[in-house]
């Protein structure tokens, strides 16, 4: 398992940050960090409701308490988000609700994985890194296979304890809690609100943007569609620093449109025909996500109410890119499109201008 040695170290951590955990607790931990929450959530408005009245009681039982790092790794892409971790935050319980439900709807485990897990706790029990008899904990795993490995509870010494409310969520959404947090602030203020992710290619730009899409209902626009036209390509345009993006004819179809408040249409630009494709019809929406390298250029960046700038190290860069594009397209990133984004980077000044800077 290429996991072994991350999931005995967080097991480990976990004994020492809780040393009163007990047996089912720990089979608890392994199971979360292979199913995530075991089982698939029908109803999320069900599920929201549930977490404003569990976050009610412990507001009431912790007044006063709060935690410096709501965040806690359990391994595979996953962590725990303590609830009593949001008292300063602006984020919405629905935001946090839609982190939960995606978690629990899309992380899909399997019994062979789990058994895998449960042999490392045997062995750490055998060799007595965990104090649990073996004999206790073979007996325990025996029975709660004929269960048929049904999710677990915690125990009644850990609860009374440690008092734990947490949700299971997917790392992208620790890594970008920040983002979130900004812009469920910016949504109680303002509407519409447009969000710039801009940086270098193969940082995961489109992907975020992605990732905001899954949890808000918003508009998604690509400044790749949004390249210059052949009729535009002059000498001196091309010179420009950030002037190969048609940044007016982007302002004009969409930042117009979103400031307008009413239905509206652009047209994509194709770099495989060099042609403008049929018009895309655009409803307006309180949030607004314009992805792609360039989004920030100078007649565009004062439009916007949050600027997210992604980073990635050059050889990360080139390894994404290669795989992602291929080797005839890789070549030319590296020796013309990524020297055009550096200068416009350092130019404009771009990554002192974001509000938020997430560098991989």
């Amino acid at each position: 398992m290429k996991d072994n040695n991350s999931l005995k170290k967080l097991l480990l951590k976990q004994y020492k940050l809780y040393p009163k955990m007990q047996l089912q607790d720990m089979v608890k931990f392994i199971y979360q960090n292979e199913f995530a929450g075991g089982h698939m959530i029908d109803s999320e408005e069900d599920s929201l409701k549930l977490l404003k009245d569990e976050l009610k009681i412990l507001r009431g039982q912790d007044e006063g308490k709060s935690v410096s790092q709501p965040f806690e790794s359990i391994g595979n892409g996953l962590y725990r988000l303590h609830l009593v971790g949001l008292k300063d935050k602006a984020i919405e319980l629905r935001t946090i609700n839609k982190f939960f439900v995606n978690a629990a709807n899309s992380v899909v485990g399997t019994r062979e994985g789990f058994e895998e897990k449960l042999n490392l706790l045997k062995a750490l029990c055998r060799d007595r890194h965990l104090p649990y008899p073996l004999v206790e904990l073979k007996s325990y795993i025996l029975k709660y296979r004929e269960e048929g490995y049904q999710p677990v509870s915690h125990s009644q010494v850990y609860r009374d304890l440690y008092r734990p409310a947490y949700r299971i969520i997917k790392e992208e959404y620790y890594r970008f809690f920040d983002l979130f947090d900004a812009i469920d602030s910016l949504m109680k203020e303002e509407s519409p609100v447009l969000v710039a992710i801009d940086g270098n290619s193969g940082a995961g730009k489109s992907t975020l943007a992605n990732i905001l899409g899954q949890v808000y209902d918003c508009n998604i626009f690509h400044m790749d569609d949004f390249f210059l036209r052949p009729e535009l390509r002059t000498e001196k345009r091309l010179r420009e620093v950030g002037g190969n993006v048609d940044y007016i004819r982007f302002y004009d179809q969409v930042i117009k449109g979103l400031q307008g408040g009413k239905e509206f249409k652009y047209q994509p630009y194709n770099c495989q025909t060099m042609s403008l494709e049929a018009p895309i019809n655009v409803q307006p929406k309180k949030l607004n996500i314009i992805e792609g390298v360039y989004s920030m250029h100078p007649t565009l960046i004062q439009n916007y109410h949050l600027r997210v700038f992604l980073g990635i190290n050059p050889e990360e860069q080139s390894r994404r890119i290669l795989e992602r594009n291929g080797q005839v397209m890789h070549k030319r990133f590296i020796n013309e499109w990524i020297p055009m984004e550096d200068k416009y980077f350092e130019a404009m000044d771009i990554r002192s201008k974001s509000h938020l800077v997430f560098p991989v």
